[in-house]
């Protein structure tokens, strides 16, 4: 029985080898076929050729030159022409068309020229430049983080500046090993924290809007009065830290350890805290309407004043111990 055969009574599609993406086999009882797909060839290859020209500027001092050089020349040439125009100063013999381009060619070379289309050859240099300055920038900063955590120094302006500065340019600051840091005030707005080692760091009043800190460790870290909404904490280690005030509406603390933790005072609206351990955890006047605390750990939580109306408590441990249905 031929390969073929086995298959003929179920359709399977799957990608043809890698310089042949575009394509797609599909086996069916009515035979095999062939299907091209023309935007997907041309967004690959419109890709690879962006790559390959990004990277012939990052590795090559002669292109950027070179490019650079030609972009001015464009850019003369044109405003030469609009000049011509209208001053409707210029005729060009139609009988000798190649003649007559290669002394508009020549003719942008002059003299009076030549400042300009210095200024402009430097300028696009520059402009081209931009990514080395830029990975240079983050090359420093990165020393700046590390030799603040080397020297165990728990309080650095320049090391806050530093990390805002990664997050603002989109680095991943994934993984970050930064334990009893001062980063109180830091604006990490969206900042990819995933499985961080944050132990005893200070996120005082700092800005942590739609950061992402799954799986991160902040034992004993403070977070007073920090604005994490909608950010995803998925996972995190928070046991015996301190949000107390801190605003959490929308944040995923799904599986979250929160043992022990204050979270007095804190907006948790709308907070998904499913299977969260809230065990010990202190959540007087804490705002949970509208949470998910389906299937969380509650034993020997302090709910003294908080708000769990509208909230979802279906198969959570209670304070006593026994399971809410």
């Amino acid at each position: 029985m031929s390969w073929i055969t086995i298959y003929t009574e179920q359709v399977e599609s799957f990608p043809t080898p890698k310089y042949a993406r575009s394509y797609t086999l599909q086996i069916t009882s009515e035979g095999l076929t062939v299907q091209f797909q023309p935007r997907r060839w041309v967004k690959q290859n419109t890709n690879r050729i962006k790559e390959s020209f990004v990277r012939r500027i990052d590795r090559s001092i002669s292109f950027r030159l070179l490019l650079s050089l030609l972009l001015a020349y464009c850019a003369v040439f044109t405003v030469r022409e609009i000049e011509v125009h209208f001053a409707s100063s210029y005729t060009c013999d139609n009988h000798d068309t190649i003649g007559c381009l290669f002394s508009e060619f020549l003719s942008v070379i002059t003299v009076e020229n030549i400042e300009g289309f210095s200024i402009l050859v430097v300028a696009n240099l520059y402009l081209l430049e931009s990514r080395d300055r830029k990975q240079k920038k983050h090359y420093e900063a990165w020393q700046v983080v590390d030799r603040a955590a080397a020297a165990k120094v728990p309080t650095s302006y320049a090391r806050i500046k530093a990390l805002q500065d990664l997050n603002e340019d989109g680095v991943s600051l994934y993984s970050l090993d930064l334990p009893k840091a001062d980063l109180r005030n830091i604006n990490l707005r969206g900042a990819d924290l995933r499985e961080c080692t944050l132990p005893g760091v200070i996120f005082k009043n700092a800005n942590l809007e739609n950061a992402n800190l799954e799986n991160s460790n902040l034992t004993a870290a403070d977070l007073s009065e920090a604005n994490l909404t909608n950010a995803n904490l998925k996972g995190v280690n928070f046991k015996l830290a301190n949000l107390s005030g801190a605003n959490l509406s929308g944040a995923n603390l799904s599986k979250a350890n929160l043992s022990k933790a204050t979270l007095a005072d804190a907006e948790l609206s709308g907070v998904n805290l499913f299977e969260a351990n809230l065990a010990g955890t202190s959540l007087t006047n804490a705002n949970l309407g509208q949470a998910n605390l389906k299937g969380a750990r509650l034993r020997e939580t302090h709910r003294e004043g908080a708000n769990f109306k509208g909230a979802n408590l279906k198969g959570a441990t209670m304070p006593d111990g026994s399971i809410h249905h």
